[in-house]
């Protein structure tokens, strides 16, 4: 059995005179592992009759005009024909970002991943310092579509895991978007000051019970989720040690090497909020120093359950890419494995 403590003071051992290497492995993971995307809208204002709000007015506490715009736009018989371009326009624009996300982070960000398993596993077996070279063995063939194939299947089977999970997420949407396009039969004015605490109080009062529920039931739903993807969580670091293992092998025998010990890997994670947390108190730039130290712990789980594993029967080093040492003038086989 591992505990925390063991595993954070290898991973501190086996980062001294490597940190800043693994800081840069870890950065590139970073940014090879997402990005952001910013979609601009840019409308005419004039459409919307805004031209000739006298805002000066409204700040002074006359709402009369800005009351008036509401009403006038939620009672147009135009409402939705100018509200339905925006929609489809943002749904295109959401469709397309979605699948170049999904492209980038099946044939990039997954392979980067593995790699980055690959280099802390690695560093974590040799007093030497692997090369950044490491970070993209996987990138070459045969390894290249075994990789992507197999973190494919992974992904994939959390995401329906997750449809599970976003279940209320949905329903909440759909409710919001119903109430949206009833507004304008609600009878809400906006005219004065008083008038807006009025409209905004039946808003509240009908959206907080059902925000409520819906985030109550997305924890619940989210659970068989979580579960799901500390049992896969070890998928990456086999396909680092050996790609050619298979989807189908390293999606079980992460689950075998995982069983019963996911709570424990949880409360592992939990044990670094403090230091993302205070990370995150730089603009998040903090976080990145802080990915090092977390990656090389995960690295040391890894060991010590590959390990289990083999002494359990579950797997081979062999299995895992590895080749017996024999010194020569000697028949017996060493347990220690040197990686291929």
């Amino acid at each position: 059995m591992w505990t925390r403590s063991e595993l954070k003071n290898m991973a501190k051992t086996n980062l001294h005179n490597k940190y800043w290497i693994a800081f840069l492995i870890s950065l590139l993971t970073a940014l090879l592992g997402g990005g952001t995307g910013i979609v601009s809208f840019n409308f005419n204002s004039g459409d919307l009759q805004m031209r000739n709000m006298n805002w000066n007015r409204m700040m002074e506490g006359d709402f009369s005009e800005f009351g008036n715009w509401i009403n006038s736009w939620l009672d147009s018989e135009h409402f939705w024909q100018n509200l339905l371009p925006i929609i489809i326009g943002a749904l295109f624009l959401a469709l397309l970002s979605f699948l170049i996300a999904l492209a980038f982070q099946l044939f990039v960000s997954a392979v980067v991943e593995a790699g980055s398993c690959r280099w802390f596993s690695r560093s974590r077996e040799s007093t030497a310092t692997p090369t950044i070279v490491q970070l993209f063995h996987l990138f070459k063939s045969p390894h290249y579509l075994k990789t992507v194939g197999s973190m494919a299947w992974m992904k994939l089977f959390l995401f329906l895991w997750g449809l599970l999970a976003s279940l209320p997420p949905l329903v909440l949407s759909g409710i919001f978007f119903r109430m949206f396009i009833n507004l304008p039969g609600l009878g809400l004015r906006w005219d004065t000051p008083e008038m807006v605490l009025e409209s905004m109080s039946r808003l509240y009062g009908e959206l907080l019970p059902v925000a409520a529920l819906s985030l109550l039931l997305a924890v619940l739903f989210n659970i068989p989720l979580l579960i799901k993807t500390y049992s896969y969580r070890m998928t990456p670091w086999i396909l680092g040690d050996n790609s050619q293992i298979g989807f189908k092998r390293a999606l079980k025998l992460s689950m075998d090497l995982t069983r019963g010990h996911k709570w424990k890997m949880f409360v592992l994670d939990l044990s670094f909020i403090g230091w993302f947390i205070l990370g995150g108190l730089a603009c998040g730039v903090g976080v990145l120093f802080v990915l090092p130290y977390y990656q090389a712990v995960q690295a040391e789980l890894y060991a010590q359950l590959r390990q289990n594993g083999v002494s359990g029967g579950l797997c081979t080093m062999e299995e895992l890419g590895f080749i017996r040492v024999e010194p020569a003038g000697s028949s017996n086989v060493q347990p220690d494995a040197n990686p291929l």
